[in-house]
């Protein structure tokens, strides 16, 4: 260490360059893994303030429950504790904003509902209260909501906790509110049935219907494994990206370097003391890079609007980081096989 150390304090321009890479490679790897996780959480936010096991639809929905539709009575009282679900598409606006969200029809008291923030629970038919979300977008408690689809305005009573439902913000009514918006699902019928139950896969349901774990019913949201997939390959590719380049530029810096190895094993260093020097060299690039990107990153998400979705968990962070520098280390492993091929006859002579 004392010697990697040392090398790197003589030749700052050179190790700099590589520890100027780490950097931006580091700082573009966390970024994406916040970008990742502020993607997943558009999608899910809603679904994960449910805290339920399963979801209950028309097996000929696609897994998409606002393709499903049945009977209630199917459901009745066939699990330990279940909330009706309805949903419709709707755009509104209160004058002054216009926005795309995703209305769902809900029972007064349904676990579906997020914590209230601001306002109160509606009381009358078309009060509604709107994601925290939308509340960012420009509308407030107390706003007159217009519809396209339909001549009715929905009165905003309160502000709830975001709630996106892939990717929309969402606003929460009651049935007849919902009934007047989409009079084609009728009070006798609903979207979906929203389980807590951990026994739901033992539960026989009439076989127009499927039950599904959330897990599974999340990964079935559109554009969900694509965008994941997606962001995971380029997360993956920078773990290959940045491990070649560490790999080139130690590996040339030790081509540089093949008479003073070889100098040093003639004065009775190792192989083994030399690739502990690379090693340790390489942890210690590596380490400042990831720290120095890891510091941009924090300081780039004080500074990001609202609207990116972008959302870091430090967990995540640390495991990345960790994995460069490990990743780093293997890159290390080209040099340390030419060190180890080094006659130091040769070198010298």
């Amino acid at each position: 260490m004392f010697l990697a150390w040392n090398e790197i304090k003589r030749n700052k321009l050179k190790f700099s360059l590589i520890i100027g890479v780490l950097v931006l490679i580091s700082y573009l790897l966390f970024l994406l893994s916040g970008l990742a996780k502020g993607l997943i959480n558009m999608n899910t936010e809603g679904i994960d303030d449910w805290q339920a096991d399963a979801i209950v639809l028309n097996k000929n929905a696609n897994e998409t429950i606002q393709q499903s539709k049945f009977n209630v009575s199917l459901v009745d009282d066939k699990f330990k504790e279940s909330a009706l679900l309805k949903q419709a598409g709707v755009i509104v606006s209160n004058k002054d904003e216009e926005e795309n969200a995703i209305f769902f029809g809900t029972e007064k008291d349904s676990f579906l509902i997020p914590k209230i923030i601001e306002g109160e629970t509606p009381q009358h038919e078309n009060e509604v209260l709107i994601d925290k979300s939308l509340k960012e977008k420009g509308f407030k408690v107390g706003d007159n909501l217009e519809l396209t689809q339909v001549d009715e305005v929905l009165k905003v009573v309160g502000v709830t906790e975001s709630a996106k439902f892939n990717a929309s913000p969402v606003i929460f009514g009651d049935f007849d509110t919902f009934l007047k918006i989409n009079p084609m699902l009728s009070e006798g019928e609903t979207n979906a049935v929203v389980v807590k139950d951990k026994d739901f896969n033992d539960v026989k349901l009439d076989n127009d219907l499927e039950v599904l774990a959330i897990e599974d019913f999340i990964e079935e949201l559109p554009g969900y494994k694509e965008q994941n997939l997606t962001l995971n390959f380029m997360i993956g590719f920078l773990f290959v990206i940045s491990m070649t380049v560490i790999g080139v530029f130690l590996y040339v810096i030790t081509l540089q370097k093949i008479s003073l190895f070889g100098v040093l094993k003639a004065q009775g260093f190792t192989n083994g003391d030399l690739a502990k020097v690379m090693i340790s060299q390489t942890f210690i690039l590596s380490a400042i890079g990831t720290i120095i990107g890891l510091i941009f990153t924090l300081i780039t998400a004080l500074v990001l609007p609202d609207i990116v979705p972008i959302k870091f968990e430090y967990s995540t962070l640390a495991l990345y980081g960790a994995i460069l520098i490990v990743v780093s280390l293997l890159g290390s492993l080209f040099s340390i096989f030419t060190i180890r091929n080094i006659d130091p006859l040769e070198a010298i002579g």
